[in-house]
């Protein structure tokens, strides 16, 4: 499969780097009006892409958070699959909008949710399913990291509503993606937001607290901040079930920081790696070239989305 990728900073970068190793699919083409340095041709938008002729099949959107809904538009009605950084939208009428256009196209349109793939992550979930810990009581999820005024001046979309769209989505939303991964939909009960330290350079709260129902039973709360002194310092998802409690950690979900399950061991003798986009990029290659579903269809993050736009 041939590539273009749209937005070339630091996320862009990487799948750069991913499309280098990969056997799969090849990046052909950037898209940036920026000035550039890249090895690849690049062109200003996606039209004088597609007036270049060059084979390209499909275009990955890696610019800021709110341009995601018109580049994704964009490169659809213009015949391109599309594979869409996180957040896919900021809100859930325009990521039907999407799924309408991709249909009436016949095309496919992805969102990048590369912690799915997570072996920590695909574990749980088939221990989920099995029903290995009986029912679900409480399930809370804990994110203490730190983005400070520095980070916030890098970029000029940083910290915008419009842009950028808040704290869950930017920093959050792959751990609200997973508890969706894992129970299909949760539901809002409570929310509290905050801005602590970051009234001058953040148009969003800061930090909050989270209630929500678990379905088929189970109740679970978020409390998240990105004002932690200097540093990160945590991230987990801890599980309180009838037959065993478990706790799994880090950035990337790739840790089990703690289980004592009455069925369930630990499989994981190694250290996990914490990059997944590799196993997600071939993923999307493999369900196009056989044209069967995916778990990173765009339609899978519709009750993300729909739950980031009401509690954020």
């Amino acid at each position: 499969m041939n590539f273009a990728l749209m937005g070339y900073g630091h996320i862009g970068k990487l799948h750069e780097n991913v499309l280098n190793k990969s056997t799969k699919g090849q990046l052909v083409a950037i898209i940036d009006d920026a000035d550039i340095d890249s090895p690849f041709p690049k062109f200003n938008n996606i039209q004088a892409l597609k007036s270049s002729k060059l084979s390209i099949d499909t275009i990955i959107i890696a610019t800021p958070n709110g341009l995601h809904f018109h580049h994704a538009k964009e490169a659809l009605e213009n015949g391109f699959h599309v594979i869409v950084e996180k957040p896919i939208t900021l809100n859930v009428q325009d990521l039907e909008r999407l799924l309408y256009i991709a249909e009436q196209h016949k095309l496919r349109i992805f969102n990048m949710l590369q912690l799915r793939f997570s072996p920590v992550v695909l574990w749980l979930k088939d221990v989920l399913n099995k029903n290995l810990l009986g029912d679900i009581f409480l399930v809370n999820i804990q994110c203490y990291w730190n983005r400070n005024a520095e980070y916030y001046g890098k970029r000029e979309w940083h910290g915008t509503n419009a842009l950028d769209g808040g704290v869950l989505f930017t920093q959050f939303s792959h751990f609200v993606d997973v508890m969706h991964f894992w129970f299909e939909e949760l539901k809002p009960k409570d929310v509290r937001t905050f801005n602590f330290n970051h009234q001058d350079s953040t148009e969003f709260a800061d930090s909050g607290l989270i209630n929500f129902e678990i379905p088929h039973g189970g109740f679970g709360s978020m409390t998240y901040t990105i004002s932690t002194f200097e540093k990160n310092f945590d991230s987990t998802i801890t599980i309180i079930a009838a037959k065993g409690t478990l706790q799994i950690g880090g950035q990337y979900m790739n840790q089990i920081n703690y289980l004592n399950a009455e069925n369930v061991a630990n499989p994981f003798t190694e250290p996990i790696g914490k990059i997944f986009h590799q196993n997600a990029l071939e993923e999307i290659i493999d369900a196009v070239a056989q044209n069967r579903p995916s778990i990173l269809d765009a339609e899978n993050a519709r009750n993300v989305i729909k739950f980031l736009e009401v509690v954020s």
